[in-house]
């Protein structure tokens, strides 16, 4: 199988150790590294001129300019839907008989392509995270957060906001109450590096103090989905399981 939408890879201070671009080289799978205008010349020493875009500003503060900029790329470019992968996935896991099983990165994400365009009220679709367990009750479910690993449907009225690292549950709300629907696959899963061990990227909003504008900017734009702010773990959060639940609309086929 071979992948047809383009791959993005918003990163920042990695250039020396992009994950994820490590992995698609290892199956030889094109992709784009969107690199701020200060960093591309030290992208450039580790990776093809050819994978490199760079943005025409720097330093915003967050990934959401960048996310905007990538779907506008890939709408100018014709393309139906496009690819955002985070700059620190280190591989992806097809579960299968209630264990993984290897499969290609060129497998996994091309047989999501194939899934999402039989239908047409997709807005985002994405791989579940290893880390919230191994136990598969669905191929998939619809009408969840997807975020990190995620292929998005270019024509459509949906773009990134916040500043804080609340983009992506942002956006999957914005989805959902206007009616489209989104899937999170179960069966194809993603694992990262520890979210702020590394650097680069966007560590800071990974802190206590991060953690908590992140979840007040969404409390403020989505109540009362979302409602009082307690503390999980020691960390600063929101029941964010009960916000999804509100969501009940279904895939549409497209007809063929």
């Amino acid at each position: 199988m071979t992948i047809k939408y383009p791959i993005y890879i918003p990163t920042k201070g990695r250039w020396e150790s992009c994950l994820t671009a490590s992995m698609l080289d290892d199956e030889n799978i094109p992709y784009y590294l969107v690199t701020e205008p200060q960093e591309t010349d030290q992208y450039k020493v580790n990776y093809n001129d050819d994978h490199i875009l760079t943005l025409p500003f720097s330093n915003l503060g967050s990934v959401t300019p960048a996310r905007n900029w990538i779907k506008e790329h890939a709408t100018k470019a014709g393309h139906k839907r496009h690819w955002q992968l985070d700059d620190d996935i280190k591989q992806l896991i097809l579960w299968a008989k209630g264990k993984r099983t290897k499969a290609s990165c060129d497998y996994i994400l091309s047989n999501c392509e194939t899934f999402v365009d039989r239908y047409s009220n997709v807005g985002i679709a994405g791989l579940k995270h290893n880390c919230y367990g191994n136990s598969v009750s669905a191929p998939f479910k619809i009408n969840k957060q997807v975020y990190t690993c995620v292929i998005v449907t270019n024509n459509t009225q949906f773009w990134w906001r916040g500043n804080y690292g609340s983009e992506d549950t942002d956006f999957s709300l914005q989805v959902l109450s206007n009616n489209w629907c989104t899937i999170l696959f179960q069966i194809f899963q993603f694992m990262t590096v520890t979210s702020g061990t590394t650097k680069g990227g966007n560590t800071d909003i990974y802190s206590d103090d991060g953690r908590m504008e992140r979840a007040r900017e969404l409390q403020r734009r989505w109540s009362p989905y979302i409602g009082s702010l307690a503390r999980s773990h020691g960390k600063p959060n929101y029941n964010i399981n009960k916000v999804w639940r509100k969501f009940d609309q279904s895939l549409i086929k497209i007809k063929q």
